[in-house]
């Protein structure tokens, strides 16, 4: 029950930014990935992780999970490299943290942008025991 409790309140506690989550799957395993303005979080939470809060940053989170036998998604540690890029071709690399919450496994990186823009995304994520890291590639406006 204090897992289910755990898990309920990061989910709550980062309610606004996987309100909007995108979910890749790769066989068993789901990656939910989202990213958000930071003036989005709120005050405590931005604090508990050490983000400024700025409509010129941006959060991505990375989330992978696995459905365990009771049919409940368990999170598990990947480690996950990021880059985005915007029109004019500018890379900005995203350094991304693992935050271990004790059932609740995620990443997240911050960084700022100027606004308007359109950004593309390559996430890398290497999963302990497989050979070949996942990819993902999308796009936001901002």
């Amino acid at each position: 029950m204090k897992t289910l409790t755990s898990i309920l309140l990061f989910c709550l506690t980062l309610l606004p930014v996987l309100v909007h989550a995108d979910v890749q799957k790769f066989d068993d395993l789901d990656i939910n990935y989202n990213v958000v303005t930071v003036d989005t979080l709120s005050p405590q939470i931005a604090k508990a992780y050490g983000i400024s809060r700025s409509k010129n940053r941006l959060l991505l989170t990375v989330v992978a999970s696995r459905t365990e036998a009771q049919h409940l998604p368990q999170t598990i540690g990947v480690d996950v490299s990021a880059y985005a890029v915007n029109l004019a071709g500018q890379l900005r690399q995203i350094k991304m943290r693992n935050i271990n919450e004790g059932k609740a496994i995620y990443s997240i990186g911050d960084f700022g942008y100027e606004s308007p823009d359109r950004l593309q995304f390559t996430l890398n994520i290497a999963e302990p025991g497989v050979d070949k890291p996942y990819k993902i590639e999308f796009q936001r406006d901002f």
